[in-house]
């Protein structure tokens, strides 16, 4: 099955565009079933947002739109709020492999440091070094880069 990883881009343009807010808040939802192997996993992270509550809504929002199945999207929940903050999803990037991991930091490079030791954790010895961070993966908010 194919994991889904959330990527906020157009919520975060249209937030971008308003240049009356302060952008500053962000949330990351999260699907993750006892078996990513055979289930997937879905995450969507929702950042520069004027505030916490928009944020959890386009998160939350998000990960049950780019959930694959239902179960998914019945498991999609909020995990973290974050301000001035990183997040970082990594992932073994074969279909049924359930190397797995995301990160929240305050800057992108240690983010993306936690997210593939997060997903090394998971991935099995075997596919320890194929776990990646890829450029639509990596959200940093407010002061945070």
């Amino acid at each position: 099955m194919k994991r889904e990883l959330g990527v906020a881009a157009i919520a975060m343009m249209a937030v971008l565009a308003r240049g009356d807010v302060a952008i500053a808040a962000g949330a990351t939802a999260l699907a993750l079933p006892s078996d990513v192997a055979k289930q997937g996993v879905t995450i969507y992270t929702a950042a520069r947002y004027g505030t916490v509550e928009e944020a959890k809504a386009a998160a939350l929002a998000g990960c049950r739109k780019s959930a694959t199945s239902e179960t998914l999207r019945a498991l999609c929940k909020i995990v973290a709020t974050f301000s001035n903050q990183c997040v970082a999803e990594a992932l073994d990037p074969k279909d049924g492999t359930p190397g797995f991991g995301w990160a929240m930091a305050r800057n992108s490079a240690e983010a993306r440091r936690q997210a593939i030791a997060n997903c090394r954790d998971t991935a099995g010895p075997d596919r320890q070094d194929a776990c990646e961070v890829n450029s639509e993966a990596l959200w940093c908010d407010g002061s945070a880069k």
